[in-house]
């Protein structure tokens, strides 16, 4: 009888050890709920509920910090700039984070607006100049920073908005669209709330250095002395004070990695035609449409353009975009200036990188207004 009450205690007790622990543990998988919920580093959650706020914020030309938090979300906040801007500037840019560095001090004018999105492909320039178009709304002239990836057919960010893209190529262009739709499953965004990945990835978008931003919000103190990236109000990007003034061997260290990683040229091996014909028809809707183009070619470092002449083979697809481009572009008098190679921009040097895939502004400046800082002809080509 002892024995047995002893047993029944000594199972008691671990019942109630395990109660305990069960209790002590329960709240944690809540606490991951709330945390993946609130912290959000995707904008799954959050970011809806204040697209507008912050779209609002730019539009009202203030720059702003946090910004990367809405990188998914950039292409729903372009909406709200599209519908919203008044007046609708003289000139827009179309592109990528390539082209981001364009902004209303490098081209010293006033009325410009910067519309580039990160990972920006043909569907995001074809796109986004249809938001424009369909709202009656178009600039006098689009910049297009023309990435050679957008003559590669395989290659849509899985962000673009495809059906906007597909609207355009069907309304507009009168050809059946070459992109496969996914339709949105909000499944995985829910998800997420119970994923131990994105508890991570939220712990380490909460330990980097923010100085205290959580969520986009307009800049305070000295614009280009922030240690997070700043979305200008002109829709620009300044980089962060820190990453701006790497030394030049992190920079080299970043563009010796596209060596063989190169950014969306892998196994690139010649321009798709059918990217060719559809840019044909484009830029010939644009000029029916009474808009300027104008074409910029944003240079690669040293080191990664000439790691691809080495190994031509290789990279026919990268190093035939330019050519091909210019071609095309000569067909509709469309100006185009800059180049992929930067030994052919005056005054360009691997200082004026800021890693293997990203020129600085002082770069950008040199390809509009060269050494001697003027450029009639480039002002005549926006429209002025």
């Amino acid at each position: 009888m002892k024995r047995f009450f002893l047993t029944a205690g000594s199972r008691l007790l671990s019942a109630v050890r395990l109660a305990v622990g069960a209790a002590l543990l329960a709240p944690l998988p809540l606490l991951m709920v709330w945390y993946n919920y609130t912290v959000d580093c995707s904008g799954f959650f959050q970011g809806d509920a204040y697209l507008r706020e912050v779209g609002n914020m730019v539009l009202e030309g203030k720059d702003i910090v946090g910004y990367e938090k809405m990188n998914d979300q950039q292409r729903e906040i372009l909406k709200i700039f599209v519908n919203n801007i008044d007046p609708v500037p003289d000139v827009i840019a179309l592109g990528s984070s390539r082209i981001m560095q364009l902004s209303r001090d490098v081209l010293h004018i006033d009325s410009f607006f910067n519309c580039s999105v990160t990972g920006g492909d043909r569907a995001d320039v074809m796109g986004t100049f249809y938001l424009f178009d369909r709202e009656d709304r178009l600039p006098k002239t689009f910049i297009i920073g023309f990435d050679p990836w957008l003559l590669r057919s395989d290659i849509i960010d899985k962000r673009t908005d495809k059906e906007l893209y597909a609207e355009f190529l069907e309304k507009c262009l009168g050809v059946p669209s070459d992109v496969e739709y996914v339709e949105t499953d909000d499944e995985e965004k829910w998800l997420a709330l119970y994923s131990p990945e994105y508890f991570q990835n939220n712990l380490s978008y909460a330990s980097r250095d923010t100085t205290g931003v959580d969520k986009p919000q307009v800049v305070e103190g000295d614009v280009y002395q922030q240690t997070t990236e700043v979305k200008r109000g002109d829709g620009s990007l300044l980089y962060d004070v820190n990453y701006r003034n790497r030394s030049q061997e992190e920079r080299d260290t970043d563009a010796l990695f596209q060596c063989g990683n190169f950014l969306y040229m892998e196994d690139y091996d010649e321009v798709d035609q059918k990217c060719v014909e559809l840019f044909d028809k484009f830029f010939a809707y644009a000029q029916e449409r009474g808009v300027n183009i104008v074409i910029m070619l944003t240079p690669y470092p040293p080191i990664v353009y000439d790691y691809c002449e080495e190994n031509a083979e290789d990279y026919g697809g990268f190093l035939d975009t330019e050519p091909t481009i210019r071609e095309l572009a000569a067909k509709y008098d469309i100006p185009v200036y800059g180049s992929y190679d930067p030994d052919k921009i005056e005054g360009v040097t691997k200082a004026d990188f800021y890693d293997g895939l990203h020129c600085t502004a002082e770069a950008v400046e040199k390809i509009i207004w060269g050494e001697d800082g003027e450029n009639e002809q480039f002002m005549h080509d926006l429209g002025y």
